[in-house]
């Protein structure tokens, strides 16, 4: 898990048998502040805010945009930091657009003293859709490790999945992942990579009916636009777009992936709107 051009250009017609979208993005009432599930309000149509969970600890968000599918985002190792207004932008203005900074990350509380696993970062990632009332299907989109965590909450739930995007998110072999990393107390989200790398690795595929997007850059390691081939299979409905550049490709060449969501957002919601 690692914390221009377009090659392959996506067409439309994968998404024929995409989920239908759910009727709203969000509810748009203006209180800065919710509780996942209490019925406090979502927030506002730009927000930079914070929201309780069931445990106590708190979450920072930014949400922008209105409409759906919803966009959640998940970062690598950077929470809301990692998405410059280069990337965000476009996609607002089309839909509702949220991150959040995990636990352990950014102006969020401290992750729990305790080893976390994937289903852990996945409950959370659960409330903070529940406290934002973001309707579902959404789409789920994380780079990085962010992508493998949202591959992993994603086949928790594929009823509530519209469409899954991952940004240069290798498919990381155990025995590699054991030798290179530093044990859950040396991940800010207090997250044993290595279970998780393992977890991922045992998963059966395919994890659902949606669409998915598996961007890869060309520059950020050899033999990785190979490696993602392997999330292909997480649906019969996935394509790889390969993308002239580095790991962080959503920060350096933010307008060549922006089209290829803004038309995966557009067939969603035609498929939608022939059901």
């Amino acid at each position: 898990m690692k914390s221009t051009c377009v090659a392959v250009v996506v067409a439309l017609g994968w998404l024929s048998a995409a989920t239908a979208c759910g009727s709203g993005g969000r509810d748009d009432s203006p209180d800065r502040t919710a509780r996942a599930g209490g019925g406090a309000s979502s927030p506002a149509a730009v927000t930079d805010g914070s929201l309780e969970i069931g445990s106590g600890d708190r979450l920072h968000y930014l949400c922008l945009g209105e409409g759906s599918p919803a966009i959640i985002l998940e970062g690598g190792d950077a929470g809301t930091g990692s998405f410059t207004s280069q990337f965000l932008d476009p996609l607002a203005e089309v839909t509702t657009v949220c991150t959040y900074d995990r636990l352990g990350l950014g102006s969020s509380s401290r992750a729990p003293d305790h080893v976390r696993n994937m289903d852990d970062v996945c409950e959370v990632q659960d409330e903070l859709i529940a406290g934002l009332r973001l309707a579902a299907p959404y789409v789920l989109m994380g780079q990085s490790a962010g992508g493998n965590m949202v591959i992993w909450c994603a086949a928790r739930h594929p009823r509530k999945v519209a469409a899954l995007v991952t940004i240069d998110a290798y498919h990381d072999s155990p025995a590699m992942m054991k030798r290179e990393n530093e044990g859950w107390e040396g991940s800010a989200d207090h997250v044993d990579f290595v279970r998780a790398t393992i977890q991922l690795d045992r998963m059966r595929m395919p994890v659902g009916d949606f669409p998915v997007l598996v961007f890869s850059a060309t520059q950020a390691d050899p033999g990785g636009v190979q490696n993602q081939r392997y999330w292909l299979g997480l649906s019969p409905h996935s394509r790889q777009v390969v993308v002239e550049g580095g790991h962080d490709l959503h920060r350096e060449v933010p307008d060549e992936l922006t089209p290829v969501i803004l038309d995966l957002v557009a067939a969603i919601r035609e498929t939608s709107s022939t059901e």
